[in-house]
Parts: C-alpha cells; structure tokens; sequence
C-alpha cells in the first residue's frame, strides 16, 4: 500500500513538466503592441520640398547697328603751274565747283567755272573754251583750248600764299597766279590787257594807277 505504481510517478513527472513550461513561456514572450495596447509610430523620414528653379530667361538676341560710313570732307584745294609752253594755270577746287584761270602774263587770258564728279573737272568759259582735268591729291593733269589752240598740262598742288587772286571793279578785271616758287603771273584787262601789277600775297593788295586795289581768293565756288 506505501508503494507507488510507476505510472502514477510517472503522469506527476510529465504534470510538472508542462506547468514548467508554462511558466517559463509565459516570462519571455514580449507583449506584442496590440497586447499592450500601444501602438508604434516608426518616423516617417521628411525630405525638404524641392525648388524648381525658375525657368531662365533668354535675353534677346541684339541686333548689331550697321557701320555707319563716313562722307568723305569736301575737297578745297588749288593747283597752280605752267604748261610746257609757259603759260600759267592755276584750278581751284571746291566740293563739286571749280573755277580756272589761264594766262600767259602778257595779253592772253581766260576764266573757266565748272564742277566736279569722280575726280574729273569740267569747266568752260563764256567766250566757249574750255578745260578738262584729272584730279588727284598732288596734281591736276589735263588740257585746255584757248583761242583755238589746246595745250596739255600738269600742275601740282599750292600751298597759301601760292593760288588764285582776282581783283574786279567796274573798269578793269585782273588775275593773278602765285606759283609755287612764289613767281607771280597775271593780266590786267581795263579794255587793253596788259601784265598784272605785282600783288601782295599775305594782304592781298595790289596798286593800279597810284590806287590800292583789294584782291579775293579764288576758292572754286565763285560764279562770274
């Protein structure tokens, strides 16, 4: 009777061993968050907002003004000289306008207006001669008729007091031409033309018959 059967030792073992367990499973599960009743956040990461850039603005395309050329000045100058056979010639020049004088300081003579186009002078006088020249900075090469006879020159260039002098009241008409070396050339025309009186260049006087005269520089625009 004081002896336990086998079977019974054994069914209390396995008892024990499950309400070991038991325990024991009860102590380390963690309480998942239901359980608890808490409920768990994870952060949620926020990245900046983008920028859009703004969009570029182009500037406009320049348009680059045209050159703008230049006029060339007006040409003024004046050229004086002799032909091969002494006669005096002098052209002075002016924007498009000319005006010539040809004299052999003696009885000869003769005044010429005209224009001017491409470096080319034309010029007539009123009794019908004529000149015709080819201008360039240095000299006028050409030929002009007078009384019937056309005679070829080339005349350089002349620098103050070197050009064209013309005097004029309501006897007389003279000319004069200051050549380059400073020889003087000229007509004095009161009806019976005869050699100029000597001029003064720098005030631009002459005596005629013991009266001073008063002489104007002959640019090219003149008219007469």
């Amino acid at each position: 009777m004081g002896q336990r059967s086998p079977l019974v030792t054994l069914a209390a073992t396995a008892a024990g061993l499950v309400v070991l367990l038991v325990v024991n499973s009860t102590q380390t599960s963690t309480p998942t968050s239901a359980q608890t009743g808490t409920q768990t956040i994870s952060p949620t990461s926020t990245s900046p907002p983008q920028t859009t850039a703004p969009p570029t603005t182009q500037a406009p395309a320049t348009t680059k003004a045209p050159a703008t050329t230049k006029p060339p000045a007006a040409r003024t100058v004046v050229y004086a000289g002799r032909t091969p056979t002494r006669e005096a010639v002098a052209l002075a020049v002016k924007g498009t306008h000319a005006v010539s004088y040809v004299c052999d300081g003696r009885t000869l003579e003769a005044w010429l207006t005209g224009t001017v186009a491409n470096d080319r002078a034309v010029l007539r006088s009123r009794t019908g001669d004529h000149l015709t020249a080819t201008l360039s900075p240095t000299a006028a090469t050409g030929t002009f008729t007078l009384n019937g006879r056309t005679l070829r020159f080339t005349i350089p260039t002349a620098g103050p007091p070197a050009g064209l002098y013309r005097a004029r009241n309501s006897t007389r008409t003279i000319g004069w031409i200051v050549l380059p070396n400073g020889q003087q050339v000229g007509v004095d025309d009161d009806g019976t033309p005869a050699a100029a009186p000597p001029l003064d260049p720098a005030n631009r006087t002459a005596t005629v018959d013991g009266v001073s005269v008063t002489a104007l520089t002959i640019t090219g625009d003149e008219t007469f």
